[in-house]
């Protein structure tokens, strides 16, 4: 495991605080309904006593969604740190169209999902903002102070992307999660081979959007099932 993961529930949506050299970069941010939890999260990370001063310096985005984009506009304005994301999602957040270069009807999608979808739709509502930064597949992104690689892993959405530590941890977002029956795969053929990609790569652990993180060989042994019948 990396050093200096904060894992943060927000919302029922994980979003992980990880230390940089001279500051942190969050990985996703939750609802926008748990702002204030969230603005309370990190200001006490940022106010533990160290010999200098850390900020937050970026905010990656593993995708579009609501649940994940919520509170991107006010870390900006209230903590100065870029948005970053990949292009292909970026008018999800422009617009605040979740549809947006998605299929009109999903390859899967599971009643689980559907049902929480009702449930926390009033959720849903956030402030939209146009990215600072757009992240390919391959970047390194040891500017921000961060050993970390920019992995895009459409299939749950076309500008869905992971971010892969040297020590082999993979912040995945969306395109896999650690709950039984839920699903939401856009289009099946990209997901298929974001997984095939998955397996190429030196990953020892898998940090989801959704449910507790997991390691590679869990997933190879007890997990693959789940996703692919």
């Amino acid at each position: 495991m990396s050093k200096g993961i904060e894992i943060i529930d927000v919302g029922g949506v994980n979003c992980y605080l990880l230390e940089a050299d001279d500051g942190f970069v969050l990985i996703d941010t939750g609802f926008s309904a748990k702002c204030m939890f969230l603005d309370e999260v990190l200001k006490k990370a940022l106010n533990k006593p160290t010999e200098v001063s850390k900020k937050l310096k970026l905010v990656i985005l593993t995708h579009g969604d609501s649940d994940h984009a919520g509170n991107c506009k006010f870390l900006r304005e209230n903590y100065g740190a870029k948005i970053a994301m990949h292009f292909e999602d970026s008018m999800m957040v422009e617009n605040g169209d979740m549809s947006w270069n998605r299929k009109s009807k999903p390859d899967r999608i599971s009643f689980t999902f559907r049902l929480l979808t009702f449930v926390f739709g009033k959720n849903s509502f956030f402030d939209t903002f146009k990215p600072d930064i757009y992240l390919q597949d391959g970047q390194n992104l040891a500017e921000y102070g961060l050993s970390v690689k920019v992995i895009h892993l459409p299939g749950h959405s076309k500008g869905s992307i992971g971010i892969l530590t040297n020590e082999g941890d993979l912040f995945c977002g969306d395109l896999i999660y650690n709950f039984a029956g839920f699903s939401y795969i856009d289009n099946l053929e990209d997901f298929s081979e974001s997984i095939n990609k998955l397996k190429k790569l030196s990953i020892n652990n898998l940090y989801p959007g959704h449910g507790k993180p997991f390691s590679m060989s869990y997933f190879n042994k007890k997990f693959m099932w789940r996703i692919v019948k």
